[in-house]
């Protein structure tokens, strides 16, 4: 069976959900543009160079309007 190896959930409010899960959580989140389709990037974990998280096991994902 393959790992999961991203994320996504969907938000109706960015600002509550970024700040529920940074203090919930500890998560960084980033929040990207319109242009982005206001996709909220979720940092769970530390990552490599190449994005990849250090520790296995960890997932990093994202956020996105409902």
């Amino acid at each position: 069976m393959n790992p999961v190896v991203h994320f996504e959930i969907p938000y109706d409010d960015r600002t509550r959900m970024a700040k529920f899960y940074t203090s919930a959580f500890g998560w960084q989140t980033q929040m990207l543009g319109e242009e982005m389709g206001n996709y909220v990037l979720a940092t769970t974990t530390e990552a490599g160079e190449d994005g990849r998280p250090k520790h296995p096991g960890a997932i990093n994902g994202g956020l996105l309007p409902e």
